[in-house]
């Protein structure tokens, strides 16, 4: 999807969010620590935001992350080629779309992490459950201050996602990884 046409569905969606729950910019800031002039630029199309930027803003509207993604609720393949994409941590992190509905409070993605990739993910308090599937290389993750683990191909991890977590690659091949995120708060309004 061209990167501009990508921002821009991103400023609309952000707006009817904001919109259908009334918030003003200023709200909501408040809601997501964002700041008020970043969110008016994402808004109106004339700020690309990082991957970390849109993760504050959907946990702050109880939202998940791809909703920002998907503008029709009806079934549609989309190719490999065609899928939403992010990159982020210098080009060693990227992130695709592929399952996200307004109304059904599940998302799944993909994610590859190049060599050397280390991406960290803040804490989200929405009662957000995450499952985590390695379908090549070795993955690393810490989840919370203490716990870390090392993932191979076809290894999974479930945890809360109420603390922050940090991907790594720490090997010389790609790691490609699944997510699915359940949001489990009675208050998500999609």
């Amino acid at each position: 999807m061209d990167k501009d046409i990508l921002t821009a569905q991103i400023g609309q969606r952000l707006r009817y969010f904001r919109q259908q729950r009334k918030l003003t910019l200023d709200e909501l800031a408040d809601l997501t620590g964002v700041s008020k002039p970043m969110l008016g630029q994402i808004e109106r199309g004339a700020s690309n935001p990082t991957v970390s930027i849109l993760w504050k803003i959907a946990a702050g509207l109880q939202i998940p992350f791809a909703s920002f993604l998907a503008m029709n609720p009806s079934v549609k393949m989309i190719r490999m080629a065609d899928q939403p994409f992010f990159k982020e941590d210098n080009d060693l992190y990227e992130v695709y779309n592929t399952f996200a509905s307004p109304g059904i409070p599940i998302e799944s993605y993909r994610a590859r992490l190049h060599p050397g990739c280390n991406h960290y993910t803040e804490p989200n308090g929405i009662g957000a459950i995450k499952s985590i599937t390695v379908h090549s290389g070795t993955f690393s993750i810490t989840i919370g201050d203490e716990d870390q683990y090392s993932l191979d191909q076809g290894d999974s991890v479930s945890f809360s996602t109420d603390v922050y977590q940090i991907f790594e690659n720490r090997d010389k091949e790609i790691c490609e990884i699944s997510v699915v995120i359940y949001y489990s708060s009675p208050n998500i309004q999609l």
